[in-house]
Parts: C-alpha cells; structure tokens; sequence
C-alpha cells in the first residue's frame, strides 16, 4: 500500500528548472561563514573577557579559522569532482 501523499502542483518540479541553483548555494554558504567567523568572535571576546588571557581568543579564532577552512577544503573537494563528472 502506498502511503505517500499524492503530488500536488507546489511540490512538482517544473521541466528546465532547477530547485536551487548554484549561486543559490553559494550565497547560503557566504552567510553560513559569515555567521560562524562572527560567532567565533563573539566568543572570542567572550574568553578574553574571562580573564584577559590573550591566547584564548587566539585559540578560539584558530578553532574557527581551521574549521572554516577544512570546510572550504572540502566544498572545493566536492566541485571538483562535480566537474571532472560533467
């Protein structure tokens, strides 16, 4: 028995469209880094705050810097492999 809703005309895929394009993506992930490279400011401030310790703002934007940049990494990884198929 099939119990999957049947398909209206919201949830159709037009024929030569493209649900989310590339530009799309890309956008989604600038602001994605932009909020995570804010966000790690935040709390690095927050840990230099704790006791003026000037490493641990260093740390905490190391964390950062090497998370978003195994990140970029691997997107580029994948575009990669993504164009060598087309």
């Amino acid at each position: 028995m099939n119990t999957s809703p049947p398909d209206s005309e919201d949830t159709q895929i037009k024929p030569g469209t493209q649900p989310d394009s590339s530009s799309d993506r890309t956008q989604i992930i600038r602001w994605l880094v932009v909020a995570i490279v804010v966000w790690g400011i935040v709390l690095a401030v927050g840990a230099w705050r704790l006791n003026h310790n000037p490493m641990r703002p260093v740390v905490v934007l190391a964390c950062v810097a090497a998370f978003l940049g195994f990140w970029m990494a691997m997107l580029a990884v994948r575009q990669r492999r993504l164009s060598q198929r087309r």
